[in-house]
């Protein structure tokens, strides 16, 4: 892709033209494959989670428009793939959402060439924060960390050197870490009817997978990646909502983006999405990355909390029968009803009238 002056950041969306509306927003994640030149990958910067620059930014962004943001949970876990362990990282809310009786929505969040880092682990904390049980699975092993470009191409090329049947395994056992039996069910409970899949760079190739090969995934949304099997796109993944964020000078191009689209409608995948963002670079979402754009990381992935949320079946107006004010049970839904400011009165477990009323206040609910 021949490069021009840098202009305005500006998101453009191609939309398709179908008998159902498509939506549009893709991302261009890099492959691990043999032919790809991992050597010129953009060098990484240092940056944590816990660093000034993080919490007065990311953790004050994250759980904008979710109305009370809930108090979470985090930590390292340790889970095993075919005899060897591995250490992927969970996020969940704490609080009890009564809109959701059969659980949390899950995210499965699949890591960059360098291994699950802080980056991955940042997004897995957002994501908890606007209401999903997130894991970010472990493709390596644990213990196994890039620290620079020679390392990452060493753990990547040691992974693909398994085949692509050991690749599948692995991927497949940190989205099952989200069902019954894995890690993550031991800490929260997933509605398994609402998974969804997102990743960066490699990880982009490992979360398409799961909708290729038909894991179950409700939706699938990733990140400045390259485009690994398309050919096996398939009609098994016509129902997955796929949405893909794209860089305008990524390494695949306009050529690669719209090859991506002409696959996505062989598969007859009834909703998807292709972004590209103006004057990016290929990861332009990773705060670790030193070509990192503040504005098109924050705009992608409200972009992609509001095409899952879009995906979710939609509930029936139904407030809650156990909800009342701190102290007084007599100031239930029905109280809250008669006034709105009281939408924003606190129950037991810091739970505002507004989410487990939300027929007595329709106007105030936020969604997801």
């Amino acid at each position: 892709l021949k490069q021009r002056p840098n202009s305005p950041n500006s998101a453009r969306v191609r939309s398709t033209k179908q008998k159902m509306t498509k939506i549009v927003l893709a991302c261009l994640v890099a492959v691990a494959s043999a032919d790809y030149d991992f050597a010129n990958e953009p060098p990484k910067v240092h940056w944590t989670r816990h660093d000034k620059y993080d919490s007065a930014r990311v953790k004050s962004r994250a759980g904008k428009g979710v109305g009370s943001k809930p108090t979470i949970m985090s930590m390292d876990v340790t889970y095993t793939v075919d005899g060897d362990e591995y250490e992927g990282y969970v996020a969940y809310p704490t609080a009890p959402d009564p809109k959701r009786p059969d659980g949390f929505p899950g995210m499965v969040i699949s890591h960059a060439w360098y291994g699950l880092a802080e980056g991955e682990k940042m997004r897995a904390e957002e994501a908890a924060k606007h209401g999903y049980v997130a894991f970010a699975l472990d493709m390596y092993g644990k213990g196994k960390r890039a620290t620079d470009r020679a390392g990452a191409m060493q753990l990547i090329g040691e992974l693909n050197a398994n085949g692509p049947e050991v690749v599948k395994m692995r991927a497949e056992a940190g989205l099952d870490q989200l069902r019954a039996g894995g890690v993550v069910s031991e800490m929260a409970v997933v509605d398994e009817s609402l998974i969804y899949s997102t990743g960066y760079c490699a990880g982009a190739i490992w979360a398409t997978e799961m909708a290729r090969s038909d894991w179950g995934v409700k939706g699938v949304s990733v990140f400045h990646a390259n485009y690994a099997n398309l050919t096996a796109f398939t009609t098994k993944m016509a129902d997955v909502w796929m949405q893909y964020h794209h860089a305008s000078y990524d390494r695949v191009g306009d050529e690669g983006l719209l090859e991506l689209e002409t696959y996505l409608e062989g598969a007859d995948v009834k909703v998807w999405e292709t972004v590209k963002y103006g004057g990016t670079y290929h990861g332009f979402s990773d705060p670790t990355n030193s070509i990192f754009d503040d504005r098109a990381a924050a705009q992608s992935h409200a972009s992609m909390f509001a095409f899952f949320k879009a995906s979710m079946p939609k509930r029936a107006c139904e407030d809650s029968t156990t909800w009342h004010k701190n102290g007084n049970e007599a100031k239930n839904c029905g109280w809250v009803a008669e006034w709105s400011p009281r939408c924003d009165v606190k129950g037991e477990g810091r739970v505002l009238a507004k989410d487990a009323c939300p027929c007595a206040c329709p106007l105030t609910r936020l969604p997801l």
